[in-house]
Formats: C-alpha cells, structure tokens, sequence
C-alpha cells in the first residue's frame, strides 16, 4: 500500500511539473533558468467571483475609476532585468480613455500577475504613454520606479503623486523591476469584446524572444501568435470636471518674448514656491496669453494641464503663470511657475500653482522654437476644487477692441477684432433671440426694429459684448 501511495503521489508530482512548464508560440531558450515570453495560468478560478475576491485583495485602495479585470486566462512577459539577460526586457502597455469634459486624477494602478518561481517582485515601472496616430503607445508622458513594502506578483502601484489626464486615449505600462535570478513576473491577460478599445501593445528591444516587436510597439498577437486581447489592470483615483479650458494655436502674428524660460523638468507644485529655473537661449517667441481670477478670498490651488495636439514632435509648447501681470521684455518679472516640461505630439504636462485670494494670474502657453508653424491647437484645462470662483478671460493678443459694424444696421452685422464661434442676442427685456453667424457676419435681417445686447465667443473662449441698434 506504501508504495502504491508514493508511486501515486510521484505521478501527481510529475503531471503538476508539465502543467506549469507548457511550450509557448514563440520558443524559449532551452536552458531552464532562462525566461520565456509568456505562460499560462497554473491556477484556475471556479468563478469569476473567486478571481475577484483574489485580485481585490491586492487592490485595498478606492476609489477605482477603470478597470478591467474579468476571469484570468493568460499571461504575458514584462520585465526588465538586469544588464546580463537585457536582451529578455520586455514590455507591455495597454489603453484607457478619459471621458469628455472630464479628468482622472489617478492615484494607483493595480496590475494582476502571475510569478514563476522566485520570489515577488517589490518594484515596478509604471509608465504613462500618449496615443500614436495608429492607437499603440506614443511619447512618454510620465514614468517612475515604484517600490513596494513587500513584494507582490499583483501589486497595487501607489504614484507618488496623481496623475492628472484630461479626455483623451492613453497608454499604462506596468514592469516588474528584476534579476532573472528572483524569477519571472507576467501580466495577466484575457480575450474579450471589442469594448474595451485598443488591443494591448509589446515589446521586447533587446529580441532575446525572437518576436519581431523589438525597438517599435505593435499589437500583442502580432508580436505573439495566438496572444489574447487585453491586459488585467484597474486605476485608483478620482474622477473630476475640468473647472475651465482655454483653446489656442501659437500664430506669427501673435506677440513675442525674448528670450525663453529654461525647461527643468521639475513641474511646480502647491505649498512650494518654485525657484525661476533661468533664462535659456535668444530671439523672440511667439506666445498667447490667458488671464484667470481668483474672485474669492481664500487661496486656491488649481491644476493647470497642458495638451499639444500638434502631431509633429519638433513643434513644442511650454506653459508658464505670472502674478499679476506678464513683461514679455523681463520674463522672470512676477514669475509664480512654470510646467517644466513642454508639451508635444498630444502628450499631456500638468503643473499645480497657487492662486492668491482676489488675485489674478497671467497664463503664457509660449512656443519652445521661434516662428513654429503650429498646425494643431493646445487645451489648458483648468482644475480646482472651487470651480465657482475662478474667472477666464482671454487676452486680445494685439490689444485691439471687439466692435461691430454698421451700427445700426439694417441686415447684416459685421465682428471686427474676434471670429465668433457663437453669439447670442438680447432684446431690452432680455429675452434670447436666434440668430445666425457666419464667420465674422452676423444675420439680423429677421429681427426688429429697436436696440439690442450682442454677447459673442470664440474658439479659445475668449468673449465680448456689445450694443447694436437694428434700424
């Protein structure tokens, strides 16, 4: 019987062995102590509630504000290692989207895992990508090493400080930071319906795997025959309303400082006075110029995030704020901070200042090269915690003054000094009537005789208003 017993157990021993060391489309070194490119799972979940249950007890921090983490199926290498097995780094990144007129201030990022052996991982890359033009990974918005307490293979990754995106489509990456010899980590994946957009992109630069997804992303089952579609991950954070935008392209004909701010890549923060990081370079830069006003009298610390559109790397834009007012002769005059970083390709830069009670702060979105031939707008969304007390205006960069012509009129109104996007018009009892804008004309044939208030704003919500009389 003793030996039926241990024959019996051998046996388990032996299938439990094949289980967990499956071959994989793209072939592993055959030495055991090497890595291989992805694994399946060694344990299954009866239900998804099981699963649930094991990945929640890794992610303790709330709220989640995304997520997607159904039934685990697969995994996938991403792993940096050290200088001897570089050619085994590898990475993979999958997408999320910000909704319209919102902000996701992300505190975390919660990837499932899975280890071979070893022991756990106690740090790990995260790193946040814009979207390329063909919806894989683009410009690096923000990356930093995270350490853990203890190590975990489904490790909630607290930022050491929020991660501001407006709307838009990004990118995570999450990668373990480990010697080969400690084991190998992977990020679970798993098949499911379009819905949840883009597949998960990979690389490996150093091709130890034999995929041809080296130095440049590509989609995971492009890399890896037979691959899943999506990565487990959920973020952590708060889900917020942008309090203002301001929209503008940087133009020849716009006004120009010189010379241009030193670019230090340190983003200015609340609480701390940021020391003006110098001068850099000389001739002149083209800027736009947004005024925002604290009408309370409680200092206000907002979040000012920067997003170039652009497509074309070279052309970059830099923010910066002022008290008060700007000199365009003496750029260090009244400097309150600066993002540190400029923004290109849709990558997306954020800054923290704070807002005096009753104080007004000049916004300068400047251009990093002079005469750039920008062919897309910038967005500076505005955040703050008392959105009811912050003002916009914009600055009219040639100084002129919104008028209409001919007042009276007796059809068509003509907008000097702005192109409205939209405009409402009032009669003495305030009453809103329909009109029609086209371009810089205004239709007011069907309207009565009388007087009448014009309430007009354009594409970088700057807004004016002024009295016609219809004759």
């Amino acid at each position: 019987m003793k030996k039926i017993t241990l024959l019996l157990l051998t046996v388990c021993n032996l299938l439990l062995i094949a289980q967990t060391n499956r071959s994989t489309d793209v072939t592993p070194p055959k030495v055991e102590t090497k890595p291989i490119v992805y694994k399946y799972p060694s344990k299954a979940f009866l239900t998804v509630q099981d699963y649930q249950n094991e990945f929640n007890a890794q992610n303790l921090i709330n709220p989640r504000i995304y997520g997607q983490n159904p039934l685990l199926t697969d995994n996938i290498t991403s792993q940096q290692f050290e200088a001897a097995n570089n050619q085994y780094i590898a990475n993979a990144a999958d997408d999320f989207k910000v909704p319209a007129n919102k902000v996701w201030n992300i505190t975390s990022v919660n990837a499932n895992g899975y280890l071979q052996s070893g022991t756990y991982p106690t740090a790990y890359n995260v790193t946040f990508y814009s979207n390329s033009g063909t919806n894989l990974p683009s410009s690096i918005i923000r990356t930093e090493a995270v350490t853990l307490a203890s190590g975990s293979a489904s490790p909630s990754l607290k930022l050491a400080t929020p991660m501001s995106l407006t709307e838009g489509t990004y990118w995570v990456s999450v990668q373990a930071i480990m010697d080969l010899s400690g084991g190998q980590w992977f990020w679970s994946t798993y098949n499911d319906s379009s819905t949840l957009n883009q597949p998960y992109a990979w690389k490996n630069p150093g091709a130890g795997f034999g995929s041809t997804c080296t130095t440049n992303w590509n989609t995971g089952s492009i890399c890896i025959a037979g691959q899943l579609k999506d990565l487990q991950f959920s973020l952590d954070g708060t889900e917020s309303s942008s309090c203002k935008v301001f929209t503008g392209r940087i133009l020849p004909t716009d006004p120009t400082h010189s010379p241009r701010i030193t670019r230090d890549g340190i983003h200015s923060a609340c609480g701390t006075a940021k020391v003006y990081p110098g001068d850099f370079g000389s001739g002149a830069f083209h800027y736009k110029s947004y005024s925002l006003q604290n009408t309370s009298a409680t200092p206000d610390c907002v979040t000012l995030s920067l997003k170039n559109t652009d497509p074309d790397g070279l052309k970059q834009v830099h923010l910066m704020a002022y008290t008060g007012s700007f000199n365009p002769a003496n750029i260090s005059q009244n400097y309150l901070g600066d993002i540190g970083n400029s923004s290109l390709s849709g990558a997306v830069e954020t800054m923290n200042v704070t807002i005096p009670g009753n104080t007004t702060i000049i916004l300068i979105a400047s251009e990093v090269t002079g005469n750039t031939a920008f062919t897309a707008d910038f967005t500076i969304t505005v955040l703050s915690a008392n959105c009811a007390t912050l003002l916009k205006t914009v600055d009219n960069p040639k100084g002129g003054a919104v008028n209409v012509y001919p007042n009276p009129t007796t059809g068509v109104l003509f907008v000097n000094g702005m192109q409205p996007k939209q405009a409402n018009v009032f009669d003495v009892s305030g009453k809103l009537i329909p009109t029609k804008v086209d371009g810089n004309t205004i239709d007011t044939q069907k309207l009565p005789k009388g007087n009448y208030i014009l309430k007009m704003e354009d594409k970088e919500g700057k807004s004016a208003t002024t009295k016609f009389s219809k004759k």
